[in-house]
């Protein structure tokens, strides 16, 4: 079998303590997704497929930003401005590319949810920055001790 694998769909979130986050392609196909019109959608099975993948992101990224909020003091001015961007991101997150709204609909929701993630992570990056390539605590660890980047 070769070295090369990728995730897609990983309901349980038993991979995303392991993953670094890979912003920029992700970034690009969701300003790709809110690009498109309905003249210029993309055929319906790569609006599934852009659906599957910003969604299986959108995950990896509530669960970043959740163990982030975790760790903040619970009288914090920021954790309470995160936890509202938490708690819209806490809909059920369906892989499915059937929206009541449409396929176009459903992409370009998925597309600002994983945009408006990325900045709440930016702000709290911002305002409490963390060492290491994964904040949240892993199985066995303490969350105060500092982990390798990845890689390295």
């Amino acid at each position: 079998m070769s070295g090369y694998h990728g995730v897609v769909h990983d309901p349980e979130g038993r991979l995303g303590h392991e993953l670094p986050l890979d912003r920029e392609p992700h970034l690009r196909l969701a300003a790709s997704a809110l690009s498109w019109t309905a003249q210029s959608v993309s055929p319906t099975a790569d609006t599934a497929l852009t659906v599957l993948e910003l969604t299986g992101h959108a995950r990896l990224l509530r669960n970043e930003l959740a163990g982030r909020i975790e760790r903040l003091p619970a009288d914090c001015e920021l954790r309470q401005l995160l936890a509202h961007t938490l708690g819209e991101a806490q809909r059920p997150l369906t892989p499915a590319a059937s929206s009541p709204c449409g396929d176009l609909a459903h992409a370009q929701s998925r597309a600002r949810l994983v945009q408006g993630l990325y900045a709440a992570l930016d702000r709290l990056e911002a305002e409490h920055p963390v060492r290491g390539s994964c904040s949240h605590p892993r199985p066995g660890t303490r969350a105060d001790e500092d982990r390798p980047l990845a890689g390295g």
